[in-house]
């Protein structure tokens, strides 16, 4: 292992010069490895890559499932991989490593949360405040300021999220010694990621709700609406039901 450097190229580097040396060698002598990390190595990239695929095909679905709108899921999701591509940018440039500390703490619900607030409040204006009695579908320039409008008033809450979640890391990054070099690179990681779904926030999903939501005004009820109902009717029971036979 050399300090700063892939494992994986040292590795490949290290078995082709033992096959040369081993050609120099008595007959008979031959270079057994002791242990060679190279499995575990892979195996843990494997594992790293498996919990990113599968916690943002989770996130995705249950985005689109409790939105109860495609494009509006999709706009949402599409925050995931370019606020992981700005972590990764971010990582590289202050070289940070990638590990499964540092990537497999990442939580895709977090990525998404000040997201699903702004296309949340976005639909909601357009198809559920009645703002636009008589109009069946709004105009590019109409939805623009709609858009506009939504997301800028749900940004306060939504940057006040953010910044609560950011400052929960701030902490770890004070560690020293061990500690340090174990739970650093995973609140860095943490941290970038966050700042990018920020930034994407307040520039690629507005831009991209305006562009890709349906601009119709009528809201026609789906699977969400009646989720929701189902857990609206069952907070609203009086605890009496939960009570039977105490009397």
């Amino acid at each position: 292992m050399l300090k700063g450097d892939n494992f994986v190229e040292v590795s490949r580097r290290v078995k082709e010069r033992i096959a040369v040396i081993q050609q120099a060698l008595p007959e008979g002598v031959v270079i057994e490895p002791f242990i060679d990390r190279t499995e575990l190595v892979g195996r843990t990239i494997g594992t790293v890559e498996k919990n990113l695929l599968e916690g943002g095909l989770i996130v995705v679905f249950i985005l689109v499932l409790l939105l109860g709108n495609l494009r509006a899921g999709l706009v949402a999701a599409s925050v995931i991989p370019l606020a992981m591509l700005f972590a990764f940018s971010m990582m590289n440039l202050f070289g940070v490593s990638g590990n499964l500390m540092s990537l497999g703490a990442i939580d895709f619900g977090l990525l998404v949360d000040g997201t699903v607030i702004i296309v949340e409040s976005i639909v909601h204006r357009i198809t559920g405040s009645h703002l636009f009695p008589g109009v069946a579908r709004l105009t590019q320039r109409q939805m623009d300021k709609e858009v506009y409008a939504a997301a800028s008033k749900i940004r306060n809450s939504a940057a006040f999220g953010e910044i609560i979640i950011l400052i929960v890391y701030l902490p770890i990054l004070s560690l020293v010694g061990i500690e340090g070099k174990m739970f650093q690179p995973m609140a860095q990681t943490v941290g970038f990621a966050i700042l990018g779904a920020f930034i994407l926030s307040l520039t690629w999903v507005p831009m991209a709700a305006a562009l890709f939501l349906s601009k119709k005004t009528t809201h026609k009820a789906n699977v969400s609406d009646r989720i929701m109902s189902f857990f609206q009717n069952f907070t609203d029971r009086p605890w009496k039901v939960f009570c039977v036979g105490k009397n």
